[in-house]
């Protein structure tokens, strides 16, 4: 806090006057607060004048009386007509802060002198109340001029404090080293004020000047506009024509009729459909309506049936207007098309490129009788995801080229290597004489790759995951040799990372079945396959049940009943869980507006839900077509989804409580970051994950985590719900714990919609009370 304080004075020095000037201004505005912490004064000194018989503290209190009145006065003479200018501004705030240093110290005086000489408990506690009072409100209307506000903080506290620590009574004591405390923090507070006041400033003059440079820049743009070798148009943020020039119409073939300021982006479009030849224009209008709507700056190039290149791109502007510069890149495009026939490898590692690196495999493969046997070793990074978003992509640019030398060198001569893409690598072995071991080759990739990397002084950690395929044992063609080496990657990936897993045509069973499903999912959705069932959540004090579970059921028409455990991930991987996410909530807000008014209903939300950034707007529509409060429903998120700290996954669970939904943290202790989690967001519940409720009571650690996670619960008022409660015992003990709601077998098992009603109306809270009793 000191070094912040000297920061401030080093700060004051570097204030603009103009500044400076609006900071003094606002140490007499509002005027009303001045006069008004005056009369205050007035009233109190009148009042220890009457009531004490002391002559230190009598004297301190006429003191008070006559600064005060000085103090209106310097006020009165301010607002009149004298007020600051750059001339006077160090007079003004010397007369200001010597007036409200003297008034502070004299209440100050006068607290502590009667705390120790006055035995008149009311008139202390008059006093002590009204100094603590002006010392908070003074930091919060003075930290402007930190200088100030803390001097009249300190000048009315400090004596009052000291007062109350010296007077005998123990209470007097200890409200004096709170209050002391307090100084200290309205310290803290005051300088945190004073940069916020000044950083508002600082940004309202640079508004102001900003405005002059653009009215500047308008004219220069203007003149440019009128004078530029490229087309140019600009739309508002409702796809609203702004500007255009005239080479924008002529690249499109357009004689400019009904072209206006204020058309709708299609409007111009189809304008341009209908002149010129739309056949050639096709390319174009596509490339000028995907930039419109794009997102973020890009480029993108149409070719016209007529040969023409034309180069689109796109820079969105800071009032979300979007700028579009068309170029002629005709000639440059035929330059590129040229060079890139003569483009084999990757820019960035000079490693082969996709493209070499299939016409390498395809040579490998067709020399007929005389082709080695080979392997084709898939190898895809662990973690490199996560090392782009925390260190950035250049770091991510430098371990890439790191890693593709490692595997050059591992390599040495038995093989090729290829970069594919992103972080995705290969290499063609061919197996013959020492080489024929593929398995060691892939063992030591594994080995080189888990070694730690140094990065620009970053200590990296990665590892990866190999898929084998086999030729001609697995495939005889570069595709299929491809696709299951792919296979054998995507297995290795699931199984953990970190592990080597050579092609065998039971995954290619396991591809088509998995592919099967993942149609069978989407005839699932389309014929309404799928159903709910709830499971209750007791309430342990009251024994009601408060809450329901949603739990999705998927009745399929030849397979039977298929476990959420097998079709939840591959919806997942596919994207179909966001469908299917939205109908759960649809469905469950359906059923909660036939329930009773208060019942709650939590649902599961997948991480990859974190990506439906309209899910909120649904959400919000939902609610209001059921009539459903937003606190009856409640969405259940897993550790594991939190993992990404992204902005689509803060933007979400902002968006969710913004609207008031509940949220939970689901399977609590089996993830990671959980403290950090809670203390960043305002979880409704914490649900224990089963494997810890089964456990007990004979597992020690299985004890000490519950009674832990109970405690968090009940230190951060969090309800803590025990999932998987199937035994008395499990029961009591959770009881005792202070678990708050409990869920599982024992209290109820998850009941279709048509039997819910039946479930809900039989329960009753004798049972739970005699559980708990026995």
């Amino acid at each position: 806090m000191f070094k912040r304080f000297l920061s401030m004075l080093r700060s004051e020095r570097a204030l603009s006057l103009d500044i400076r000037l609006q900071l003094v201004n606002g140490l007499f505005y509002p005027f009303a607060s001045l006069i008004a912490g005056a009369l205050a004064g007035l009233w109190i000194a009148v009042t220890v004048t009457i009531l004490v018989d002391d002559i230190l503290v009598r004297i301190t209190a006429d003191i008070i009386v006559a600064i005060a009145i000085a103090r209106i006065a310097i006020g009165l003479a301010y607002i009149r007509g004298k007020q600051v200018t750059p001339a006077s501004v160090a007079t003004w705030e010397l007369v200001y802060a010597t007036g409200a240093g003297l008034f502070a110290l004299s209440l100050g005086l006068v607290t502590f002198l009667a705390l120790l000489r006055v035995d008149n408990e009311p008139l202390h506690l008059m006093l002590t109340t009204t100094t603590a009072a002006y010392a908070a409100s003074i930091t919060g209307r003075n930290a402007g001029r930190p200088w100030i506000a803390l001097s009249q903080l300190y000048l009315a506290a400090a004596p009052m404090c000291l007062g109350l620590m010296l007077n005998p009574i123990a209470f007097y004591q200890i409200v004096g080293a709170t209050l002391l405390l307090f100084m200290f923090g309205m310290t803290d507070i005051t300088l945190s004020v004073r940069q916020t006041i000044v950083g508002a400033l600082e940004t309202q003059r640079l508004n102001a000047e900003l405005a002059q440079a653009s009215q500047q820049q308008a004219a220069l743009f203007d003149d440019a506009l009128n004078n530029m070798s490229h087309g140019l148009c600009m739309f508002d943020s409702d796809s609203n024509l702004l500007v255009w020039n005239q080479k924008f119409l002529d690249l499109l073939q357009h004689d400019g009729r009904g072209i206006a300021k204020g058309m709708q982006l299609q409007d111009l479009l189809q304008s341009a459909r209908r002149q010129g030849t739309p056949a050639r224009n096709v390319q174009l209008i596509e490339a000028i309506r995907d930039s419109v709507q794009s997102t973020g700056a890009r480029k993108s190039f149409a070719r016209l049936s007529d040969g023409a290149a034309v180069a689109v791109s796109h820079q969105t502007m800071r009032n979300g207007n979007v700028v579009l510069v068309l170029e002629d890149v005709t000639e440059q495009t035929e330059a590129h098309d040229r060079i890139r026939q003569l483009a084999w490898n990757d820019e960035l590692t000079g490693l082969m490129n996709r493209a070499s690196f299939n016409e390498r495999l395809k040579k490998s493969l067709s020399r007929a009788d005389h082709a080695p046997p080979l392997a084709l070793h898939l190898i895809d990074l662990d973690n490199f995801k996560a090392v782009n978003d925390t260190l950035g992509h250049p770091v991510g640019d430098h371990l890439l080229v790191d890693v593709a030398r490692r595997i050059v060198a591992t390599v040495a001569g038995r093989g090729h290597v290829a970069r594919l893409g992103g972080d995705e690598f290969v290499v063609i072995q061919p197996l013959h004489g020492q080489a024929a071991d593929y398995q060691a080759l892939a063992d030591a990739i594994l080995a080189g790759l888990g070694e730690p990397f140094d990065i620009s002084g970053h200590n990296i950690t990665i590892g990866a995951s190999i898929g084998i395929a086999l030729s001609p044992d697995h495939a005889d063609t570069d595709d299929v040799l491809l696709k299951r080496a792919d296979m054998a990657l995507y297995k290795a990936k699931a199984n953990g990372r970190q592990t080597i897993v050579v092609f065998e045509h039971a995954l290619d069973v396991q591809v088509q079945l998995r592919r099967q499903l993942e149609l069978d999912i989407r005839v699932a959705m389309a014929n309404d396959q799928f159903s709910l069932a709830f499971q209750p959540i007791v309430e342990v004090a009251s024994g009601r049940i408060t809450a329901l579970e949603a739990l999705i059921r998927w009745q399929h028409p030849s397979r039977g009943l298929v476990s959420p455990a097998e079709f939840i991930p591959v919806a997942e991987d596919t994207g179909q869980i966001i469908g299917i996410g939205r109908w759960v909530v649809e469905e469950a807000c359906r059923v909660l507006k036939t329930l009773d008014g208060e019942m709650v209903c939590a649902v599961n939300f997948s991480a990859v839900q974190f990506q439906d950034k309209s899910f909120p707007d649904f959400l919000a529509h939902t609610l209001q077509a059921h009539g459903i409060k937003p606190a009856r429903l409640e969405f259940e998120i897993t550790e594991t989804a939190l993992l990404d700290d992204s902005s689509s996954t803060r933007d979400m669970l902002a968006e969710l409580g913004r609207l008031g939904v509940g949220v939970s943290l689901d399977d609590f202790g089996t993830g990671y970051s959980s403290l950090s989690h809670l203390r960043t967001f305002p979880f409704t519940k914490i649900k224990i994950d089963g494997s810890f409720v089964q456990d007990l009571p004979g597992s020690a650690s299985a004890v000490a985590v519950i009674r832990a996670v109970c405690n968090i619960g009940q230190i951060l008022g969090i309800a803590v719900v025990a999932e998987g409660v199937e035994t008395q015992q499990q029961l009591q003990f959770l009881s005792t714990a202070g678990c708050s709601h409990v869920q599982g077998y024992l209290l109820g098992r998850p009941a279709p919609q048509e039997r819910l009603a039946t479930v809900l109306a039989e329960y009753s809270t004798a049972r739970m009370r005699s559980l708990l009793a026995a």
